[in-house]
């Protein structure tokens, strides 16, 4: 099922991790289409922590460098909103992630962003993004419909902002983030990996494997909401039909900048 809030994210995210990156994957998930009436929870508080002890610690597949000694102290978890918004204001500009971010928690929304993107999208009061302006259209004739072509000119403005973004210094700010990002993955207890940055590798990879679909994608509305017709589709992950609903031409722009994030993150073995 698609739900009318997802466009997280997607570059994841896209992508606004590790200081922006999420940013756009927390647009991908907050737009496919769900009921018009689906509303976001004035202020709840996020999901309570709980850490889960494996019985064997899984393997490190992509670790991070450890923060060098006598660099800045990070806040705590529970102090880093501030911090971490000025990193994505300094790097996409205050206009945009005022308008796009919802400021509070930020860097634990993100990872249950980017978490998610693989399974069911999140609950629209959990995302780190805002809903995005706009109705998603369905070009209807006859008796056939489908996403209708005009959608993808909403997404544009933002797959330019992270175009334009440099993603050394982002990937930088990430590396820099990075002890907050893996606390808050570490309280969530995961069974599947307790390493961040592995989840996250493991994000991209699923979303760069997105299947090409020839455009326009049929929809069908058995109910309330518009489903793809396509059940292959319809079985896809949040993320991936977040990557088919902003069209072809956006997803291929988004992906190039992921590929990029992930080389920059991905630390090469010596010698």
């Amino acid at each position: 099922m698609m739900t009318r809030a997802a466009w997280v994210g997607v570059l994841v995210g896209v992508v606004i991790l590790g200081a922006g990156w999420w940013w756009l994957y927390g647009r991908a998930q907050q737009e496919l289409p769900e009921t018009d009436t689906a509303m976001e929870s004035p202020d709840p508080a996020l999901p309570t922590d709980k850490v889960l002890e494996p019985e064997t610690e899984p393997a490190i597949s992509h670790p991070m460098p450890e923060p060098e000694a006598g660099g800045p102290v990070l806040p705590e978890l529970e102090d880093s909103d501030e911090e971490a918004m000025g990193e994505l204001r300094t790097l996409f500009g205050a206009a945009p992630v005022e308008a796009v971010l919802v400021p509070r928690e930020i860097i634990r929304r993100i990872v249950l962003a980017v978490d998610s993107l693989d399974r069911e999208p999140l609950p629209l009061w959990l995302r780190p993004v805002r809903r995005v302006p706009g109705k998603f259209d369905v070009h209807s004739e006859a008796d056939a419909m489908s996403i209708d072509a005009a959608n993808s000119a909403r997404y544009a403005p933002l797959v330019t902002m992270v175009e334009r973004v440099d993603m050394q210094q982002l990937a930088a700010a990430y590396r820099r983030f990075y002890p907050l990002f893996q606390d808050a993955y570490d309280r969530l207890g995961n069974p599947r990996t307790r390493y961040f940055n592995d989840r996250l590798i493991a994000i991209i990879d699923h979303l760069l494997a997105t299947p090409v679909v020839s455009e326009p994608i049929a929809l069908a509305r058995p109910k309330v909401v518009y489903v793809f017709a396509d059940p292959e589709l319809e079985e896809l992950s949040s993320g991936q039909k977040a990557m088919l609903r902003i069209g072809r031409e956006n997803a291929a722009k988004l992906q190039a900048r992921m590929r990029e994030f992930r080389s920059a993150i991905v630390v090469r073995p010596q010698g």
